[in-house]
C-alpha cells in the first residue's frame, strides 16, 4: 500500500526507529506515548532526546485485549508521536493499526511502528502508519544487517535525515547516507522470490492455521495463552513461572522456543506442520 519511492534500506530496525526519533520536529514539551512494557529498541531513541525536554509517556496495558484501546486513549493534543510494535514480541497480539491510525490523526500524532514480528507472517498495511520499519531476518528468513524503512509522504516531508552522507546530500530528505548492504538485499531478493513462488496469501494461511491450533490445544489442556485468538499474528504465548527451565528441557528435545520474562513464546512458520506443535504440547505438558 505504499510507493515503491518511500520504501528504503537500512541497517537494521533499531537504526531506522534511532534515525525517526532523532529527525523529527519535536520541541521541548512535546510528549511520546509508548506501551509500558514495549520492546526496548522502541523505547530508547525517545528516551535520548529527554534532555531536549521532550517527555516519555509510559502507557500501561490493562489486557491484551485492550491493549490497542489504551494506546488510542492516551493520545492527547501534546502527544506528537506513538511508538508502538505491530506484534508484541512478548505476548504476540497484533496491534490494530487502523484504529491507532485514526487515532493520531484525530490529535495530528505522527505513528510510528516496529513491524519486526508483522513483516512476513500476516499482511501488512504500511499507509497506515507514519514511519513502518523492520528487519528481514526474522519471518522474512534473510539473514542479518538489512532493515526496511517506509515513511509517509506527510512524514517525509517534515523529517529531517539526521545522518548525511554523500548518497543524501542537503537538502535531501532521503534517509539512505551511504552504501547499502548489498549482499543482504541479495538474500532478501531470494527470500521474496521463494515466498513468492509458494504464494503470500497461501503463507499467511498457514500460519494463521498454525497459531489457531496451537492456541486453541493449548487451551484445551488448560495452558493460559496470552495472545488474544482475535488479535494474533505468528507468535503464540504461554505464561510460565519456570519459562527458562521448560524452554531448555524442549531444547533437549530438539523443540526450539524461547523464554520471555516467565513466557514460553511459541512461533510456527508456513515450514511448520499440526504434527510439530502437538509434539510440542505434548512435551509442554510433560515439563510443565
Amino acid at each position: 500500500g505504499v510507493p515503491e519511492q518511500r520504501i528504503y534500506f537500512v541497517g537494521s530496525t533499531t537504526e531506522a526507529l534511532n534515525m525517526t526519533a532523532l529527525g523529527m520536529p519535536l520541541r521541548r514539551g512535546d510528549r511520546v506515548a509508548v506501551a509500558a512494557d514495549e520492546f526496548p529498541s522502541v523505547i530508547q531513541p525517545w528516551l535520548s532526546l529527554g534532555s531536549q525536554g521532550v517527555e516519555l509517556v509510559r502507557v500501561p496495558i490493562p489486557s491484551e485485549a485492550q491493549r490497542s484501546q489504551a494506546l488510542a486513549a492516551a493520545l492527547t493534543a501534546d502527544v506528537r508521536a506513538l511508538a508502538v510494535s505491530h506484534v508484541h514480541w512478548q505476548t504476540g497480539t497484533r496491534a490494530d493499526l487502523a484504529l491507532l491510525s485514526a487515532a493520531a490523526r484525530r490529535h495530528d500524532c505522527r505513528l510510528i511502528v516496529d513491524g519486526v514480528q508483522a513483516v512476513g507472517v500476516v499482511p501488512v498495511q504500511a499507509q497506515l502508519a507514519d514511519v513502518y520499519c523492520a528487519s528481514t531476518f526474522k519471518w522474512l528468513l534473510s539473514g542479518f544487517g538489512l532493515g526496511i524503512l517506509v515513511l509517509s509522504e506527510r512524514f517525509a516531508g517534515e523529517w529531517t535525515p539526521p545522518f548525511r552522507g554523500y548518497s543524501n546530500l542537503a537538502p535531501s530528505r532521503s534517509p539512505q547516507y551511504g552504501h547499502l548492504n548489498y549482499p543482504g538485499i541479495y538474500a532478501l531478493n531470494a527470500s521474496l522470490r521463494h515466498f513468492e513462488a509458494l504464494g503470500w496469501e497461501a503463507v499467511y494461511r498457514q500460519v494463521e492455521r498454525l497459531t489457531g491450533h496451537l492456541g486453541q490445544e493449548l487451551r484445551n489442556r488448560g495452558f493460559k495463552v496470552s495472545t488474544p485468538a482475535d488479535a494474533r499474528a505468528g507468535i503464540v504465548s504461554v505464561p510460565h513461572p519456570d519459562a527458562e527451565m521448560i524452554v531448555r528441557a524442549l531444547a533437549a528435545d530438539c523443540i526450539w522456543v524461547e523464554d520471555r520474562d516467565a513466557i514460553v513464546r511459541v512461533s510456527p512458520h508456513f515450514y511448520n506442520t499440526e504434527s510439530d506443535l502437538d509434539r510440542f504440547i505434548y512435551a509442554l505438558a510433560k515439563y510443565a
